[in-house]
């Protein structure tokens, strides 16, 4: 897993690679993915680690990476996060 991401250490794949692990029995179900995201929230996964591990769980193909985006920035469990992102996006169209 995860073997197309370069500059990740081992420790950083190895977690990657649990919190994947123990995803895939969560993404099965019909909610899977926002328990996905409520779970690697919970397990105080950051915004780019939870969209790697929902690009992998997706099947890590062409296209992947934009809908694992869209998931974790749009999940109930992101909301602060995104509210942040919108904010930053504002302040810098603004010039700070």
């Amino acid at each position: 897993m995860f073997n197309d991401m370069h500059g990740l250490t081992r420790e950083r794949r190895a977690r990657l690679t649990y919190l994947a692990e123990q995803c895939q029995p969560l993404a099965a179900r019909e909610d899977g993915m926002e328990l996905v995201q409520q779970f690697l929230r919970d397990q105080g996964a950051s915004v780019i680690d939870s969209i790697a591990v929902t690009r992998e769980l997706l099947g890590a193909g062409p296209g992947s990476l934009g809908e694992a985006k869209g998931i974790v920035l749009t999940s109930a469990s992101r909301v602060t996060e995104l509210h942040e992102h919108q904010r930053f996006v504002e302040q810098v169209e603004q010039g700070f």
